[in-house]
């Protein structure tokens, strides 16, 4: 029996094995009652909501990488963070921040999340570089 072997076959079958290994938050992370909600200032930028991830800055040999999915319960919102230092440090979870409409500020770390242009950026203490972020999900 002869299988098929398509390179478009071959390509999909890696993307989807990628995606399922790079992805740190699943839908299954998000789905409970949140711990912690966000204090909110003043409602989110549409743009910020869903699952986000840092683009990889490449002025450093191992970036740490950060994800974020911001969801809406009911009228109050929470975000649910993960943050590797890619030296065995991992932390995940519900997390307090403050958002304030184009900004979000977390309470746990220096990272702060933001809309400038249309497109969300990550700064983290102060950097005088800002990291794009890409969209992961809803």
């Amino acid at each position: 029996m002869k299988t098929p072997s398509s390179p478009l076959m071959l390509s999909a079958l890696l993307a989807v094995l990628l995606l399922s290994a790079c992805s740190p938050i699943s839908r299954a992370d998000i789905a409970g009652e949140p711990t912690v909600y966000c204090t909110v200032n003043s409602p989110p930028d549409p743009l910020l909501l869903g699952y986000w991830r840092r683009i990889p800055p490449g002025n450093f040999n191992r970036p740490h990488v950060f994800n974020y999915w911001l969801v809406k319960k009911g009228d109050r919102y929470a975000l649910y963070y993960h943050w590797d230092d890619k030296r065995g440090k991992v932390v995940r979870g519900w997390f307090p921040f403050v958002i304030d409409g184009k900004t979000m500020t977390s309470s746990e770390d220096p990272s702060i999340y933001f809309v400038k242009d249309g497109q969300v950026f990550h700064n983290y203490g102060g950097r005088p570089f800002d990291s794009p972020m890409m969209k992961v999900g809803n």
